[in-house]
């Protein structure tokens, strides 16, 4: 009964969101935009990207129509412009400035954070937004966790795309090996979803619980890391924040590694890759165990190198792929690549301290927030606590912004899709919530 009403609810809210009269056209169309991004995302960076771009230029101009300029005035949206613009500008005096200002887009970086808020005025203006993207998400995560059993199975996916080598899946992304971070990115943001638009119950935890252990099965067999490590961090944030969870996530930890034991019995080769190798490389590095590899390290030391030399403003907006391999910043043959594989220090090395206090204030924003609810926790003062269906928020975007592992580039829009959606939920929840207090 509780899954049969979760079922007509979610898709009762699909229904309404074209039949209700009092939505006006325009958010019904981007509303269905928005909801079409995690599909789009599995062809490539091209519609994401252009689905975004659309969503911002409708959210500035709506925004500057209605003279909605609440969703201007927070610190968020103020630094994140500000460092946009400050970006151009260190672009436009690098080295190579076109290369700088056009190179995956950086000229309109400022465009993710637009979207950002134009999914928040989306979720203001749309009640039924939320629940429909949650089962977007959710079928997304099936249909690409399905073909990438398939594909782990025999090899190729339904479309007969091959593995990346013998140990990375690639499912219906083609050749790209990225599957884990989308499910990674996607199934962490359904779980936050999930305790805010249904009702908490049994049954509701252990369908979430089930989420979460498959996605963590499929993660271990793409064979990627990081995504990995992202969703086992999330699983220790619920532990701590989560009291009624609690007993659930052990028995889905405990799940999760019987499963993989299971698997990496009778076939070693996704166990091969996530442990033994990676066991291997970390132990390799200069400071050994900490969760990179030895490539990783190389990358580390050459963008290092550009900061020693430009500590202020660094060389230049997206630059690294230019600068790694000019003899002052070279540091190995295997230390150049089209980006340094870490966001902060693709920041600290391409726009020099200056650049990198907009990126490291917005964590420790993050980071005041979940220590602060720690303590609360600790100290049983449930008052000042907030709800956990809004405090898995922060969590979230604590997580995919963790500083602590490789990343793509800073500046991959298609990377940069799935790590600004939720931001939008974020600042809706925070930054436009009066009932608790939150807004700033």
């Amino acid at each position: 009964m509780v899954y049969l009403n979760m079922q007509n609810s979610i898709l009762g809210s699909f229904k309404l969101l074209v039949t209700d009269r009092s939505l006006s056209f325009d958010v019904v169309i981007f509303s269905i935009l928005f909801l079409a991004i995690p599909i789009v995302l599995v062809t490539g960076p091209a519609l994401p990207d252009i689905f975004l771009s659309l969503i911002a230029f409708y959210f500035v101009y709506k925004s500057f129509l209605q003279k909605n300029w609440q969703y201007y005035k927070n610190p968020i949206v103020i630094g994140f412009l500000t460092f946009s613009g400050y970006g151009i500008i260190r672009s436009l005096f690098s080295e190579i400035p076109l290369e700088s200002l056009t190179n995956e887009g950086s000229v309109f970086y400022f465009r993710y954070i637009f979207f950002s808020m134009g999914v928040w005025y989306l979720l203001d203006k749309n009640p039924y937004l939320s629940k429909c993207f949650l089962l977007v998400i959710i079928i997304c995560i099936v249909v690409v966790s399905l073909d990438g059993i398939y594909q782990y199975i025999f090899d190729v996916n339904i479309f007969n795309n091959e593995k990346h080598g013998v140990d990375r899946l690639t499912g219906l992304f083609g050749t790209e090996p990225i599957i884990g971070r989308y499910i990674s990115y996607l199934s962490l943001l359904a779980f936050v979803l999930i305790y805010q638009n249904l009702k908490i119950s049994k049954k509701v935890i252990i369908l979430s619980l089930i989420l979460l252990v498959t996605c963590e099965i499929i993660i271990f067999l793409s064979g990627e890391r990081a995504p990995l490590f992202s969703v086992s961090l999330f699983a220790i944030l619920i532990l701590i924040f989560i009291p009624h969870f609690r007993l659930y996530r052990i028995v889905g930890i405990f799940s999760t590694i019987l499963i993989i034991f299971v698997i990496s019995f009778y076939n070693p080769t996704a166990k091969t890759r996530i442990w033994d190798n990676t066991i291997e490389e970390i132990s390799e590095t200069t400071f050994p165990f900490l969760p990179y590899s030895i490539h990783h390290e190389q990358h580390y030391a050459s963008v290092l190198k550009m900061f020693i030399d430009k500590p202020i403003f660094g060389v230049g907006t997206n630059t690294f792929r230019f600068n790694c391999d000019k003899p002052q910043y070279k540091h190995s043959t295997v230390s150049c690549s089209s980006h340094p594989h870490q966001y902060y220090l693709q920041v600290l090395g391409e726009l020099g301290i200056t650049g990198f206090v907009f990126l490291i204030s917005f964590y420790l924003y993050l980071l005041f927030i979940v220590f602060k609810q720690f303590f609360y926790v600790i100290t049983s003062n449930k008052h000042k606590q907030i709800p956990f269906e809004l405090f898995n928020y922060p969590i979230i975007l604590f997580v995919y912004w963790w500083p602590l592992i490789p990343h793509m580039s800073f500046y991959n829009n298609w990377n940069n899709v799935l790590i600004m959606m939720p931001l939008g939920f974020f600042m809706k929840n925070f930054l436009g919530n009066k009932n608790y207090g939150y807004s700033i």
